[in-house]
């Protein structure tokens, strides 16, 4: 298992760049309100945690979560994951 350092760099280097990247693709939002979209997300919230694994999802499903999220003000976790994820 990965300790909280290794973590966080996986978030920063690797998985929120890509998110924010798909979001802006299919979106068509610039790269600021991008950010902004997913700092303020439950999405976010429930990513920092790996405890939640959502961090096994690709960065374009995240991405579509994202953009679902804030097209309807609401997350939802995909079925098959649901049962994984522990919803803090």
């Amino acid at each position: 298992m990965i300790n909280r350092d290794e973590f966080k760099a996986l978030m920063s280097a690797c998985i929120i760049p890509e998110v924010l990247n798909s979001y802006i693709e299919q979106s068509e939002v610039d790269y600021l309100q991008a950010i902004h979209d997913l700092y303020q997300s439950d999405l976010f919230k429930k990513l920092s945690n790996k405890r939640t694994c959502l961090w096994h999802l690709s960065p374009k499903q995240l991405a579509i979560l994202l953009k679902e999220e804030i097209e309807s003000g609401n997350l939802d976790i995909p079925e098959g994951l649901a049962l994984w994820v522990k919803i803090l």
